[in-house]
Order: structure tokens, then sequence, then C-alpha cells
């Protein structure tokens, strides 16, 4: 015959506490003494208790579980997304449900269903489009916050980073060095936010007289780095490289692994993100650094408003990115100008010289401001 499960009665009983305590202690709903609340953990472990979730959420007319939906969980930008919120939310006493929705809007609907289904208190969403899936319009949709992809401002919170300044930044530094021929690797343009970060570095490169090009290789970096080999074998490779994501950083690498080159020695490379991998290699990669943490407090911060019956208009937070600079970025000698490249820029924005000197380590990462 199965074993009876052990009900709250059955460890109050053990912990020699109330059932009220018990309740506390799981729910968070009120302070408990750690004496207490250590009494009745060790005895719901000792009789393998189980909250029965459903019921409780009954009595007390609130859901304790928030969702969480991404465009690609093999992204570990996403998945560092997800640890920092979950961490957060375990702090208030919430369970996250997380799903995936593979970079395509039908699966997007699907899944969005299925987490509304859960009937949670809210969601976050990372779209995998610039446009508001038109499930997250319906009645029975509750608080929800939109991360990293710019959706319609208008009707929902947002939370992101400035990718115009983050593209400016990774151009600048390599400008600095001398470079004069700067190719951005780009995933999808089709997404406001790599438009935006491609902008940014062709403005700088165009404030120094450069040369720019963009080639848009997609998600996949051995098919990026496939698409990248086509566009760069026709003709001279240029003087340095950006990845603005990830993603695109690895189809960086993965060419020149095939080509048995280095970055910084036959090549410079700026990265997107900031992977303990990408400063344990020969060559640690200077990269845009996202600040993970700030707009997971961010997500958490203005979701927990919106759950707690928090009224308004919509809300827009844009965080700011930093220079993390290694050894992938190496100067080079000034370049002679060519016919009609135009002329230098007397005063340059950032206050240096277009030979001027820049930090070799992390300590001296510049700063968006």
């Amino acid at each position: 015959m199965a074993k009876k499960p052990a009900s709250i009665k059955d460890v109050a009983s053990l912990a020699g506490v109330s059932t009220a305590t018990v309740s506390n202690v799981f729910s968070r709903a009120k302070p408990v003494n750690p004496d207490l609340a250590a009494k009745v953990l060790k005895a719901a472990q000792e009789l393998d208790y189980q909250i029965n979730r459903a019921a409780s959420e009954l009595r007390s007319g609130r859901s304790k579980i928030v969702t969480l939906l991404v465009p690609d969980l093999a992204d570990p930008f996403f998945t560092s997304l997800f640890t920092e919120i979950e961490s957060r939310a375990e702090q208030d006493g919430y369970e996250i449900i997380v799903a995936n929705s593979r970079d395509n809007a039908e699966t997007e609907r699907t899944r969005l269903d299925a987490l509304i289904s859960w009937k949670p208190s809210g969601m976050i969403v990372v779209p995998c489009s610039d446009i508001l899936p038109a499930r997250l319009k319906g009645p029975d949709v509750p608080a929800f916050v939109v991360a990293d992809r710019v959706s319609d401002l208008s009707v929902t919170d947002t939370v992101a980073i400035d990718n115009r300044a983050a593209g400016t930044l990774a151009a600048e530094h390599l400008c600095q060095l001398g470079h004069r021929h700067i190719v951005v690797v780009a995933s999808n343009l089709g997404l406001e936010g790599i438009r935006e970060r491609t902008a940014g570095a062709r403005e700088a490169v165009q404030r120094w007289g450069g040369v720019f090009e963009v080639v848009e290789v997609g998600a996949v970096p051995d098919i990026g780095a496939a698409r990248l080999a086509e566009r760069l074998d026709q003709g001279d490779l240029p003087t340095a490289l950006i990845g603005v994501t990830d993603m695109t950083t690895l189809a960086i690498l993965r060419f020149l692994a095939d080509r048995q080159m280095l970055p910084g020695d036959d090549v410079s490379v700026i990265g997107f993100d900031d992977y303990p991998w990408m400063s344990a290699r020969r060559t640690p990669l200077t990269v845009v650094r996202q600040p993970v943490e700030g707009m997971a407090d961010s997500i958490w911060k203005q979701l927990v408003r919106r759950m707690g019956g928090l009224d308004g208009p919509p809300t827009r937070t844009v965080h700011t990115c930093t220079l993390e600079v290694r050894s992938s970025t190496q100067r080079i000698a000034a370049q002679a100008p060519q016919a009609g490249d135009g002329p230098k820029p007397k005063e340059h924005p950032s206050g240096l010289a277009p030979e001027g000197n820049t930090t070799g380590s992390a300590e001296g990462s510049k700063r968006v401001h």
C-alpha cells in the first residue's frame, strides 16, 4: 500500500509549531523566527513534505509563479539573464517557469498560450522579433515586462541597453588604435537592437574617415563563420572585426580558427557580452559587456511593482554597456589617407586625436555616458 503523503499538520506536529507557522515559512507571507523556520524546514525534509501549490494559491487568491519566455536558451546571454532573474524571484518567494520560442513566431504563440494557462502572477518576455506578440494583448494576460528586444513602447514596460552607444563604443576603440577598415558581423538586421549597434559603429568609423562594412550571418556560429568566409574571402581582409552578439563573436572566432589566424595578431577582434571563456583564452577578447545583473534588477523590480497593482504609463529602462579592453585589439600603424577619404576630424567627440592611446586592461574600460 502506498505511503500517504505528509500533510502540513504532520510537519507542524513534528516541528512543534502551528500549521499557520508552517504555512508562513513556505509562503513567506509573514516573517517567521529563524529558529522556528529551521525546525519547520528540517521536519519537512524528514517527512519528504511537498507543498500543494495549487491548493495554496486557491486559498490565498494569488499565484507565486512568474513565467519567462526567451528566443533561444542555447544563447548564453538568455541563460545568464534567466539565472539572474531566477535568483531574484526566489528571494521574493516566486517560482520561475521558463520556455524557449526557438526564434519562431508560431512557436512563440503556442509557448505564450501554455505559459498563460498556468495563470502566473506575471510574465517576462523576450520576443523573437521587434513586434509585440499579439497574444500579449489578450484580456487574460497578467502583468508583464518586455526585455532586450524593443517592442511597442506605448503598451508595455521595456528594459534594454543603449544599443547605438554600444556599437559606437566598440568602433571608437578600434579607430583610436588606428584601424580604418572595420567590419561589423551582425546576426539579424531585422532586429532594431542589431541595426542600432551597427549604426553606432558605422557613424563612429565614418567620423574617423574609415571604411565600414557589415556582414549579416545569422545566429548559428558555424553557419555564420561560413557566411563570413563567403564575404571576406573575396577581397582584402579588414584590420578589425566587431561581433555585435555573442553568437556572431563565436562565428568570427570560428572563421579565424579555420584560417589559423589569431585575434590581436592577425586581425583585431571585439566581441559582445562577457563570459569566463572570453578572458580565459590564449588571446583574451576585448568585449562590449552588457550589464546583465542591472538589467535583471530592473526587469524584476518593475514586474513586482506591476504585480503589486502599480498603474500608470509604460516605462522604458535603458542600461549602458562597458568596454572590457584585452589583448584581442591591438594598435596598428597610422595609414596615409586615400584619395576621396575626406578630411580627418579636427576635434574628436572622445577628446582624443585619431592617434590617441587607450588603456590595455579591463581596469581602463570605457563607459557609455
